[in-house]
């Protein structure tokens, strides 16, 4: 009797398609207001929830502003989630120099509540508009350990304070996240832990939405292999736009062609598991600056079963 309620039972479960996604990437605000409104606990609550359902492994954070180090790090806590903790940096490295060491102490606080478990990785910065030299020496600030491949990096005592987080025991990998053109071209950016590059196949210009996978898969991935040997390599951010103006010759921007390139990017990262991708983002930003940015969210317009299917 038990045999055949379990043979039964085996038969009527669904089955759901792979996600080779390794995580999502997140905003601090909730999806679909005008202006910037912070997630509440619960709604970060939602958010991992969701994206554990879906099968992304990790969460990536990219600025502790609305308390959401804490508050992001509780949420992916409770669904077994890792967090990647991004310090955000708006203008130079120096001018965020007190900001940058103040929250380095809100993940050193929040590293002793949740473990080095919890966390995949700390990245200082997202696409600064700085020298790789500047970036790099704060990084290696931070993280410890000067690397000699930035050999332009600048000796400056505000910058160099000491190896931070080595030294007080934090063994998360540390590093910064930029477009993968810049690290391409300042191969210094390749120098830490690890390498985090955004890549959108939209914004590169020439391409449509059945050729994100490929752009991912077969342009970005080697280009940042040849130049960081040896890397781990996330790539932090890609996806595509629902709605808003087209972009070059190719690039159409609507709810088919976002579904379309989830998919290729979802066969992408199973052609090359040794590249971690963050999929962007979890919901729409109204508050941005144009339809396009706007509009690269997820949740709710997708069953993810359906976008995942073909692989």
């Amino acid at each position: 009797m038990y045999k055949l309620f379990f043979t039964i039972a085996a038969c009527v479960l669904p089955t759901f398609a792979a996600n080779n996604f390794y995580g999502i990437a997140t905003a601090n605000s909730i999806g679909g207001t005008g202006s910037y409104t912070c997630r509440s606990q619960a709604q970060w609550n939602t958010l991992a929830k969701d994206a554990k359902n879906s099968g992304f492994k990790s969460i990536r954070v990219t600025g502790f502003d609305c308390d959401a180090l804490a508050r992001a790090s509780s949420a992916a806590a409770a669904n077994g989630l890792k967090v990647l903790a991004g310090i955000y940096v708006s203008g130079s490295i120096a001018g965020a120099i007190n900001q940058i060491n103040n929250e380095v102490q809100l993940f050193r606080s929040a590293y002793g509540v949740y473990g080095a478990g919890r966390y995949e990785g700390l990245t200082i910065g997202n696409e600064v508009n700085d020298s790789a030299g500047n970036i790099m020496n704060k990084v290696y600030d931070v993280r410890g350990t000067y690397n000699t491949r930035c050999h332009r990096c600048i000796a400056d005592p505000q910058l160099m304070r000491t190896g931070y987080l080595k030294s007080v025991g934090v063994t998360t990998p540390v590093s910064t996240v930029h477009t993968w053109v810049a690290i391409r071209d300042n191969p210094a950016l390749c120098g830490a832990d690890f390498v985090g590059a955004n890549a959108h196949a939209f914004y590169d210009g020439n391409r449509n939405s059945g050729q994100a996978g490929d752009f991912v898969l077969k342009t970005v991935i080697p280009a940042l292999k040849a130049k960081c040997p040896g890397k781990k390599i996330y790539i932090t951010e890609t996806g595509w736009p629902s709605r808003g103006n087209r972009f070059g010759s190719s690039a159409v921007a609507s709810i088919n062609d976002e579904r379309t390139a989830l998919q290729r990017l979802n066969c992408a990262a199973r052609d090359d598991r040794s590249v971690s991708l963050y999929a962007f983002e979890y919901d729409d930003q109204n508050w941005k600056g144009n339809d396009n940015e706007r509009s690269f969210g997820i949740f709710p317009k997708f069953d993810l079963n359906d976008v995942f299917s073909s692989c």
